[in-house]
């Protein structure tokens, strides 16, 4: 990677990713996952001043090819101190990037930048639930959740509060990576004892999408682990006769049932899934 990291050094960002290209390719004939990780290594043993890193990272940001946006968001995430709305500013386009795979290494950047610059970029994250692009409101809850992974105490209330913001979103992708993903699989496993208590809270909220994002959370393994102290939680979704909602809860008892049929009969709900 001495090669790609020289070529960066001289502005010569062609040639840079020609040397990843050269490298193993995935499915999507682009550098494979590792690779672009060692490159990202590479630039950060090899590059010390983190002004210069950013100087990088922008410029990649700005290539229309996948693997320098995916570069990119992590090395614009080490660069963040230096220029907080900058690197704000470029992760929310790239955030939105028309590409799946870029838009996941986004997430993930985020979610570095928020574990070790809370205080400054939780209001960044929070303002991203109101965007008007569901890709750029998904991001904010990877990021959450990639931030809970620190399971630092005085995170896990802030965090709850920025993914509460995104309960009633309708947006099938939001509603794709918030409910068993980012809370189920994600901050019930960092900080259940909260993540129970707010469901309380949560539970009152009439909308739809905040049900089926509630009914959702159970729907995983981790989420499984919590049914006996939700039972009254799961009960009152299943009082909801609302289309979504009920299909979602009626998912979720059947996954149960294939994997704990002994807490369908428990909670009396042994034909609730049916």
């Amino acid at each position: 990677m001495n090669d790609f990291v020289d070529e960066l050094k001289q502005n010569n960002f062609g040639k840079a990713l020609d040397t990843l290209y050269e490298q193993d390719t995935g499915t999507r004939n682009t550098p494979k996952a590792s690779v672009k990780r060692k490159a990202i290594k590479a630039v950060f043993s090899t590059i010390k001043e983190k002004q210069e890193v950013l100087h990088i990272a922008l410029k990649l940001a700005h290539i229309d090819d996948p693997a320098a946006k995916e570069i990119a968001a992590h090395l614009l995430a080490f660069a963040y101190a230096e220029r907080p709305e900058k690197v704000s500013e470029a992760l929310r386009v790239l955030a939105n990037d028309e590409n799946w795979e870029v838009r996941e290494w986004v997430a993930g950047g985020c979610g570095e930048i928020l574990s070790n610059n809370f205080d400054t970029f939780y209001p960044e994250m929070m303002d991203w639930t109101a965007d008007e692009s569901d890709n750029v409101r998904r991001a904010a809850a990877l990021a959450a959740m990639y931030a809970g992974k620190t399971r630092k105490e005085e995170y896990g209330e802030p965090l709850l509060n920025l993914v509460e913001q995104l309960l009633t979103d309708s947006a099938s992708y939001v509603k794709k990576n918030l409910g068993q993903f980012a809370i189920g699989d994600g901050l019930l496993r960092y900080y259940p004892d909260k993540v129970i208590a707010r469901l309380d809270k949560w539970i009152e909220l009439e909308d739809e999408n905040a049900r089926w994002n509630l009914a959702k959370i159970f729907s995983t393994a981790e989420g499984m682990k919590h049914v006996r102290e939700s039972r009254l939680i799961i009960h009152e979704l299943l009082r909801d006769d609302r289309y979504k909602v009920k299909r979602a809860i009626q998912s979720t008892l059947n996954k149960i049932k294939k994997k704990h049929p002994e807490l369908l009969e428990e909670l009396d709900l042994e034909n609730a899934g049916n």
